[in-house]
Parts: C-alpha cells; structure tokens; sequence
C-alpha cells in the first residue's frame, strides 16, 4: 500500500505536516471550515437587517449577541453529545471504519459541491421554510416588550441551529471521533470543543460587529463559502484515509 505523505499542501494554510499538526490548530481550523457554509448565515443576515432598521443600539446589540452567543452554546451541546457517545463506546475498531468511511463520504460531497454548486447556497432550506423563519424574526425584533423579544431570540436560535446541524455534512463527529481516539482528560477535550466552537462562530461575528459599527448588513462573499467547501474537502479526505489506515497520526494525546 502506499506511503501517505507527510507534508500536504492546502489551499488557504500552505504546506501542513500531519505528524507536527496541533491539536488545537486542527480545532481551529475544523470549525472555521464548518462555520463558512451558507446555512448557517442566512438567518444572522436577514436577523442584522431586522435590527439596522431599530433606533435604539443598545437593543441591536444586545439582541444580536444574545443571537449569536445562542448558536454557540447549541453547538458546544452538539459536540459534547457527539463527544460523550464516543467516550462511551469506547475505542471501537467499527465505529473508527464508520467515521473514517463519513468523513471520506463527507469530503467527496463537499468536493462535489465546490464544483456543482457554484452559487454557494444552501440546499437544506426550501424557500418557504426561509420565510417562516423571516416572518418569526420580524415578529421578535419588532416586539415592544424587551425580555419577551430576548426570549424569543434565545428560543429562534435553538430551533434554527437544530436544522441547521444538517449543513455540517459530519464535520462534528469527524472532530469528535479524533477526540475520543486522543484520550485527554475532561477538562481538556471541552477547551479544544472551545476553541472549535469560537472559531466555528468568528465569521459570524466578524459580520455582526461591522454591520453594527458601519450600519450596513454585509456577508461573506460567495467566493469564500465556495472555497471553504474546497478545503473542506480536501482535509476531510485526508482525515478520513488516517482514520481508516493510520489512525496513531490522529491520537494527539500519545
């Protein structure tokens, strides 16, 4: 069987050793990649023009925050629960071939979808189901009473970043399987789920916070939604052939 190489040239992050590659790098930019996809930006730029069009900038911020910090805190459960079901199966030949066999199956789509889909958008979401969502986020912002419209946000929030876990095509899992196989201590595998979770939520706030600085909604360009798909790919591909072949390479914490 060949040799995997040990030096791999992505685009974005140049030539990365996968023996020297870092725990907390791999966090980085795992969930950096899983953040960059068009599902899970359409309901914060609709929410941002929602919120433009109010007086009181106290509110904006603390209604888009309270947004954001929601989706973080879902996900932190998501991967904590993908984390606690490997932790508890334990180190299982079969459940490292099925992750292994996602993760290839996971980077082949996100291939696909670079080329095929070249308009960057999601294909999770029908029309319509967006509408209902817009019209519930018109209907909060626009509520009178403060707290019943914070609430409303944090409960919006919960239910949207449920759905739109489907847009991860695995990714969480995949992050998750390499946890589990590193055997850290508690402590440590949620401060790596943290340092996923910031860097899976920092393009969301990059566009927040200019959009309530300069008062004008923006998002990220179709461009780059397309190329995280591409690196996606790529690195999910590799992961996946360690996984299923080399598996030690992925145990960061031998």
């Amino acid at each position: 069987m060949e040799q995997i190489p040990r030096i791999l040239e992505i685009p974005l992050f140049g030539e990365i050793n996968i023996q020297n590659l870092s725990l907390p790098l791999l966090s980085a930019v795992i969930g950096l990649i899983d953040g960059f996809n068009p599902c899970a930006m359409w309901t914060l730029v609709f929410l941002i023009s929602l919120l433009l069009g109010m007086k009181n900038r106290k509110r904006m911020w603390i209604l888009g925050t309270t947004f954001i910090a929601t989706s973080a805190f879902v996900y932190f459960l998501f991967l904590t629960a993908w984390l606690n079901f490997f932790l508890i199966l334990g180190f299982s030949f079969w459940i490292r071939i099925i992750i292994g066999l996602v993760a290839l199956g996971a980077g082949i789509y996100n291939l696909r979808d670079y080329y095929l889909n070249r308009a960057g958008v999601c294909k999770v979401e029908k029309s319509e189901e967006k509408q209902k969502v817009f019209g519930k986020l018109k209907k909060i912002t626009h509520e009178q009473k403060f707290l019943l419209a914070l609430f409303g946000i944090i409960l919006l929030a919960f239910a949207v970043n449920l759905v739109e876990l489907v847009c991860s095509a695995g990714l969480p899992a995949i992050y998750t399987q390499i946890l589990s196989l590193s055997k850290l201590s508690p402590w440590q595998n949620y401060v790596y789920i943290l340092i996923y979770v910031f860097f899976f939520m920092i393009d969301d706030l990059f566009i927040f916070a200019v959009a309530m600085i300069t008062l004008q909604v923006t998002g990220i360009q179709t461009k780059y939604a397309r190329l995280s798909r591409l690196v996606g790919g790529i690195l999910m591909l590799i992961i996946g052939i360690l996984l299923l072949f080399k598996p030690e390479l992925l145990m960061f914490g031998y």
